[in-house]
């Protein structure tokens, strides 16, 4: 069936934000508890918000930096051609709202969902965006980089575009095809024709 609405992730998906995120956490857990924990360790938490991963690991929050390059641009080509375009994050709004504004991106999605600092709850969020806009599960698509956001569409029954596009996604490959998305992408700029092949 032809999608009628596609829904994002942020932190990896939309912008290059896991290196910084990541080393943040590392570092302040490190001068807080003199323990620096490993990158693996960091990422097994993503997926909660971010004061759930402060919280295991001990740390404090970060700041993003700017979106991947055609992000934007692609979102609103989206729109425009009348797809319905929401968000679903990790984070807390408290973090992603801010995220939103540095990216341009606030007035771009039609729907949202937070994360929560004790469990990743993806999977109800994408069936509250179904239930939101009245879709079956195979008219949505999300779009996300890490493998707990393929085995939470594969719980939900929504397909999932798997966001390969930041420069360390190739650390996950080997996890993430083992889930097997429907899609695993490169290239950011990829994403638009496969929709429109769709």
């Amino acid at each position: 069936m032809t999608p009628k609405a596609l829904i994002f992730d942020m932190d990896g998906t939309l912008g290059d934000t896991l290196p910084l995120c990541v080393e943040a956490y590392r570092r302040c857990t490190a001068e807080l508890t003199g323990r620096r924990p490993p990158a693996e360790e960091v990422l097994r938490h993503f997926g909660i918000s971010d004061r759930g991963v402060l919280g295991a690991l001990l740390g404090m929050g970060a700041d993003d930096p700017a979106p991947f390059a055609g992000a934007v641009e692609m979102l609103r080509t989206l729109r425009a051609e009348g797809y319905r375009l929401g968000l679903i994050t990790g984070k807390e709004a408290y973090t992603a709202e801010p995220t939103l504004d540095i990216f341009g991106m606030q007035a771009l999605f039609d729907w949202r969902a937070y994360g929560c600092p004790y469990l990743n709850v993806k999977d109800a969020c994408l069936r509250a965006a179904m239930r939101h806009w009245g879709l079956a599960p195979d008219e949505l698509i999300y779009v996300g980089d890490a493998p707990s956001d393929i085995r939470l569409c594969h719980a939900a029954g929504v397909r999932i575009v798997n966001a390969a596009w930041a420069p360390d996604a190739a650390a996950e490959e080997e996890a993430c095809l083992a889930l097997a998305p429907d899609w695993r992408l490169d290239s950011l700029d990829k994403l638009l024709p496969l929709i429109k092949s769709l």
